[in-house]
């Protein structure tokens, strides 16, 4: 089944955001020393994604519209073949892109050691270690590290047999960990997982279908500098930005 471009360009632009703003905050803390950023992929991909995106021409046709910076300055470099950056290509770009000092280390992994293969001539300047194990035991091995990451990106392949129960957990864990993590779901997953893991879904509604996101463990603070962007990038994209709050009021975050 091709895979739906949407869904990449809705789950990279928030990536992109909340990266930088976590970035900015770790280098803040920093003070006048280079800081250290540790970034983690779980389904890192070559870190190429074939294209054209169909739908990524819309959205540069009106960047000037847009809030937020970060997602436009990470594709601005054409990759060969009409290629798009994946997932820590663009947060290697988001990173390069701001002003602050950080040394940027980067832990790619894929289950597909051929893709990791592919992968190791993708990298653009920053430190990658490359793994290839199952995504949840590679984010216990990495979070179990003397130096854990500043950043999580998890994006569970739509045939984990495991539905979505390995999501909930980790989203929980990194939030008590409070590690800033980003984590994609189908839209038409059951309210049962918001609910667990009490975080706002951030949605991109294509009629009974569509992608969303959650933003947690620091970086949900972005959230409000995305909004105005997510309804013009979701309208756009030829859908509805649709913000899915958990049922109980006292976990909503």
């Amino acid at each position: 089944m091709a895979v739906d471009d949407r869904g990449i360009l809705w789950n990279q632009f928030i990536l992109a955001r909340a990266l930088a703003r976590t970035v900015r905050s770790v280098a803040a803390g920093a003070g006048d020393e280079a800081a250290e950023f540790c970034y983690a992929d779980t389904h890192a991909g070559s870190g190429r994604i074939p294209g054209p995106l169909p739908s990524l021409a819309a959205i540069l046709s009106e960047r000037n519209a847009f809030a937020a910076a970060p997602f436009f300055q990470a594709i601005s470099l054409p990759l060969p073949g009409f290629a798009h950056p994946g997932s820590w290509v663009l947060a290697a770009r988001v990173v390069a892109a701001l002003a602050e000092r950080v040394t940027l280390e980067i832990d790619a992994n894929d289950i597909d050691e051929a893709v990791i293969a592919a992968a190791r001539d993708h990298r653009e300047g920053a430190w990658v270690r490359f793994w290839s194990h199952d995504w949840f035991l590679f984010l216990r091995s990495r979070l179990k590290n003397a130096k854990p990451p500043h950043f999580v990106f998890i994006d569970p392949p739509p045939d984990d047999a495991r539905g979505p129960t390995y999501g909930i957990d980790a989203a929980i864990l990194l939030d008590t960990l409070a590690v800033p993590y980003l984590l994609t779901y189908p839209a038409d997953s059951p309210q049962d997982s918001i609910d667990q893991i009490g975080r706002t879904g951030l949605e991109l509604r294509l009629g009974d279908r569509g992608f969303g996101v959650l933003l947690g463990g620091g970086a949900e603070t972005a959230m409000l500098d995305l909004l105005a962007d997510l309804r013009r990038l979701a309208r756009l994209l030829g859908g509805e930005f649709a913000p899915r709050l958990p049922r109980e009021a006292d976990y909503v975050i």
